[in-house]
């Protein structure tokens, strides 16, 4: 996998097939997840920001996203939370295994966990932010002046 399509295909292909995932949405930032209404457990992907570099004749990109899991559970139920919770680590989880399995090195080092209590029901959240590195040609192009 070289590019950035074909990653998010990747990621969106394994969203759309994964039997604990009902919704992807690729996002533009954080903010803007406040004008869906989800169709949970929903999986976003937010692109947050990249890295060029030639360092050691070794061309890369570095791309890093942030991967979100969304699920709706039962107002004021601990244990309702507490399995949603684990069930959204085990989708990032899966997540993480599956670039591994596409050659993809990736770590979620870091995994933030949320409940928010809304008025008839409970929102889990758990995000997390990762970096792909992708080769980039090994010579230098001309440039379009």
């Amino acid at each position: 996998m070289n590019n950035l399509t074909e990653l998010y295909e990747e990621i969106k292909s394994f969203a759309d097939n994964h039997l604990m995932v009902n919704e992807f949405i690729m996002a533009a930032s954080e903010e803007e997840l406040q004008e869906y209404d989800f169709n949970y457990r929903t999986m976003v992907l937010i692109p947050s920001s990249s890295n060029l570099s030639r360092d050691l004749n070794s061309p890369v990109y570095t791309l890093s996203f942030v991967a979100v899991v969304l699920d709706k559970t039962i107002s004021r139920d601990s244990a309702a939370s507490i399995q949603s919770i684990e069930e959204n680590i085990f989708v990032l989880g899966q997540l993480q295994d599956k670039l591994l399995q596409l050659g993809i090195d990736v770590t979620f080092d870091e995994i933030e966990l949320m409940n928010t209590l809304l008025e008839d029901y409970n929102v889990t959240t758990a995000f997390a932010d990762f970096d792909v590195v992708m080769p980039r040609s090994p010579y230098i192009k001309g440039i379009n002046e």
